[in-house]
């Protein structure tokens, strides 16, 4: 029996997957547009700090924003 593609749950694009590298760089890609002088491991750094001060289900923008002011600082 083929299975029902019919009821598939929404995507979960406000999340985060730190356990998957595309999402991950993606993520850091983000960061490096806003902030070109910063270095990458500088960047990675603090997308790393703002999901442990913030738990990744609070979703993407809410670390983004924790990154960015990580950067700042």
């Amino acid at each position: 029996m083929a299975d029902d593609k019919k009821k598939t749950g929404k995507q979960d694009d406000n999340l985060i997957n730190f356990k998957q590298k595309y999402e991950f760089a993606y993520a850091v890609k983000q960061l490096q547009r806003k902030f070109p002088e910063e270095a990458k491991v500088d960047i990675k750094k603090a997308l790393i700090d703002a999901a442990k001060a913030i738990s990744p289900s609070e979703g993407r923008e809410k670390i983004m924003r924790q990154a960015r002011k990580n950067l700042k600082d």
